[in-house]
């Protein structure tokens, strides 16, 4: 130090501390005489998040912060995050992880796995390969192949041309026309030489050369080549009042008119006794409630026939009846016939 004599007679041997900020400890040297910064080498500490260098025995290592780049001394790894794209440096080249359900390379190609019943594609020594799910679209070295699924159209590519095979009872395109072959009780329509034929089924709609004929259900409408012919329905009911005594009178079966255009009653006195007499006549309701004498009352005798006829409209309709003489028992037969 300045001021200080030093007395050595071997200046080589002479000693000299340095001290930094802390006097009492002075710097450090190793044997060779080489400053020492630490103990165990070179240490730089990195912001939170950066890049952390040490100076191992081994060599260099970089240390990177969590989910970095990592350089181990047997190549470069990538850690992706979750679901992410690593890789990895292997012995016989770059070889990338993609993560589940995602694009993979190999050493032999590009393979592609699809999810569940969507589309592989595949690289194989020919060429392209591309394996559809089941039921869907395949692609052959000879052509397009659509397998459908049940009851679908199935489209194949023959030697000679398109061919379409429906399901059974569907539509078949043929080399000479098209078929179509109808269910029970539908339409069929053929290609014949002469043109277009229309097959209807039992009792339906047929087209023929002459024109166009209507076969009506019984008690349907008809139609008829001469012009318009309409056959109307019919109805006919009848009963018999037998052993009739009372005089004060009953009504009979009551019947909705509503939907017949012209009916009538018909009543015939068909007792066996030769004075047995009857009253009867003919009612009718807006309710099937209120009840009013529309014809009548006619006294019949026997054998005798009475029609009994409405002049005014009404829903319900019926005949009202009684005996004469109450000694007297009469048996009635009553008609209701009538044109729908």
């Amino acid at each position: 130090m300045p001021n200080y004599k030093i007395f050595q007679d071997t200046p080589e041997q002479a000693k000299v501390q340095i001290f930094g900020s802390n006097t009492s400890t002075p710097f450090n040297t190793d044997s060779s005489g080489n400053l020492a910064i630490t103990s165990t080498g070179l240490a730089v500490t990195a912001p939170a998040n950066g890049l952390t260098v040490t100076a191992s025995a081994d060599g260099l290592a970089i240390t990177p912060p969590a989910n970095g780049l990592t350089i181990t001394s047997t190549g470069l790894a990538v850690t992706s995050p979750a679901n992410g794209l690593t890789v990895t440096a292997s012995a016989d080249g770059l070889a990338i992880t993609p993560p589940t359900n995602g694009l993979a390379i190999t050493s032999t190609g590009l393979a592609v796995t699809a999810p569940a019943n969507g589309l592989t594609v595949t690289a194989s020594v020919d060429g392209l390969a591309i394996t559809p799910p089941t039921n869907g679209l395949t692609i052959t070295s000879t052509g397009l192949a659509v397998t459908a699924p049940v009851n679908g159209l199935t489209v194949t590519a023959s030697a000679d041309g398109l061919a379409i095979t429906p399901p059974t009872n569907g539509l078949t395109i043929t080399s000479t026309g098209l078929a179509v072959t109808a269910p029970v009780n539908g339409l069929t329509v053929t290609a014949s030489a002469d043109g277009l034929a229309i097959t209807p089924p039992t009792n339906g709609l047929t087209i023929t050369s002459t024109g166009l004929a209507v076969t009506a259900p019984a008690d349907g409408l008809l139609i008829t080549s001469t012009g318009l012919a309409i056959s109307r329905g019919t109805t006919d009911v009848s009963a018999t009042r037998a052993n009739i005594t009372d005089t004060a009178g009953s009504p009979d079966t009551t019947y909705d008119v509503i939907g017949v255009q012209t009916w009538t009653f018909g009543v015939v006195n068909a007792s066996t006794v030769a004075n047995a007499q009857a009253l009867v006549s003919l009612q009718i309701s807006p309710d099937s409630t209120t009840w009013i004498n529309e014809a009548g009352p006619v006294t019949l005798s026997q054998n005798g026939l009475a029609t009994l006829v409405s002049s005014i409209f009404l829903k319900y309709a019926r005949v009202y009846y009684s005996a004469v003489n109450g000694a007297s028992a009469v048996t009635l037969n009553i008609f209701f016939q009538g044109e729908l």
